[in-house]
């Protein structure tokens, strides 16, 4: 058996579950799980996003079958906007990687992401550094302390980010970067909230090329609930259970 979780899970014919799992040993593939909806399944519980799972599989093509599932530890108890910032990170997981693709790092990167998701406040810095790290993974990181031109990257200078290539200088424009901000993320200090607004900015083009046109519907739904939560004057709260949101269907 292999670590694995539940990135998605749609139902299948009368009582079971096609499952799109994250495993350690070879990244994202989709499992039938066959009974799992049935009221007595001993997988009906288990087979949630966020879960840590030892996961069995069978077959000989690209749909497996789910043989055996186990929880190997509680679940991450991931409450309102952390819940949904546990659903990027699988919607990145599922748009960014293709199927049996394991990739060394990124199943630690992603279970620590989770890990920080339930003990910190601030989600930004959680949901930053799991981008970079995957990107990286992906092979398309970027030089933090060179630009194209394989100049330093100085602290007065201003900089255009393009996308595959790393940092451009030029003058000073409302679109640039400042070179004193990009060493500053370079070295993860995200001390204040207009450094983490760049580096959301900076992440959002870095992720563009490879995310395609499809706007995120994680994103998108966390919106509205910030629209309803804000109509409605009450806090951003999503639900306890981590029953993947109604309209998510990546």
């Amino acid at each position: 058996m292999q670590p694995a979780y539940v990135l998605h899970r749609w139902p299948y014919q009368d009582s079971s579950l096609l499952v799109e799992l994250f495993t350690l040993q070879h990244g994202r593939f989709r499992v039938i799980a066959k009974g799992a909806k049935r009221p007595k399944s001993r997988w009906r519980s288990i087979l949630q996003p966020f879960t840590p799972l030892l996961v069995e599989t069978r077959g000989k093509h690209e749909l497996q079958t789910l043989v055996d599932a186990e929880a190997s530890a509680p679940a991450f108890a991931l409450q309102g906007v952390n819940l949904y910032s546990g659903f990027y990170l699988n919607e990145l997981l599922q748009r960014l990687t293709s199927i049996y693709q394991p990739l060394d790092g990124v199943f630690d990167d992603y279970q620590q992401a989770l890990q920080l998701l339930t003990q910190m406040a601030q989600i930004e810095p959680v949901l930053r550094r799991f981008e970079w790290q995957l990107l990286c993974h992906l092979g398309h990181g970027f030089d933090w302390f060179y630009d194209t031109q394989q100049q330093p990257v100085v602290a007065n200078s201003h900089y255009l980010f393009v996308p595959e290539a790393g940092f451009s200088a030029v003058s000073a424009t409302p679109h640039s970067y400042a070179g004193s901000d990009l060493l500053k993320l370079a070295a993860f200090e995200l001390n204040d909230s207009r450094l983490l607004n760049v580096f959301k900015r900076l992440m959002r083009e870095a992720l563009a090329p490879y995310l395609g046109p499809a706007p995120l519907r994680s994103r998108e739904l966390f919106i509205q609930l910030q629209v309803a939560s804000s109509t409605a004057n009450q806090p951003v709260v999503a639900p306890l259970s981590t029953e993947t949101p109604k309209g998510y269907t990546s």
